[in-house]
């Protein structure tokens, strides 16, 4: 996979996070992600991509995480539903990284699917077989996410 495509996920993703929610994102060693070892994510943001190359990309992280999100968002919700308007922002932070990501590298011809979010522990993404998920782990204030990159 091309350095260029990580680095703007990985740039995009500070940015996007700090932007939003005035909270420092910073990364730590990009890996390789081993898909059979588990995961500790309770809430997947997931889109897919299309064009020149194919694949997925997943914004993973705790509910926590997610709530604290929602809370410095400023987005007003019935207690009731805060659990949904967090999975909610979930999927559409996944959609702005992603494309803003795809914007600085398009010259690769890319477009991005809608955002879906899975939730539960150890949840399932059905990976493209083939393809290497090149996982980019940060840590801020309020617990650790991940962006993984899958496509070829």
């Amino acid at each position: 996979m091309d350095a260029k495509i990580i680095n703007a996920f990985l740039t995009e993703g500070m940015n996007t996070f700090e932007a939003m929610f005035g909270i420092k994102a910073t990364p730590k060693e990009a890996h390789l992600l081993e898909v059979h070892a588990g995961h500790p994510w309770e809430v997947s943001g997931l889109l897919g991509i299309t064009g020149m190359y194919k694949g997925i990309i997943a914004f993973r992280l705790h509910k926590i995480l997610a709530s604290k999100m929602l809370e410095l968002s400023g987005i007003a919700c019935r207690p009731e539903d805060f659990d949904d308007m967090a999975l909610e922002l979930v999927s559409e932070f996944t959609n702005i990284i992603s494309g803003h990501a795809v914007s600085v590298i398009k010259n690769y011809e890319l477009d991005i699917s809608p955002p879906l979010t899975v939730i539960g522990q150890n949840h399932q993404i059905s990976w493209p077989k083939s393809y290497p998920i090149i996982a980019i782990p940060f840590v801020t204030k309020f617990g650790p996410f991940e962006v993984d990159v899958c496509f070829k």
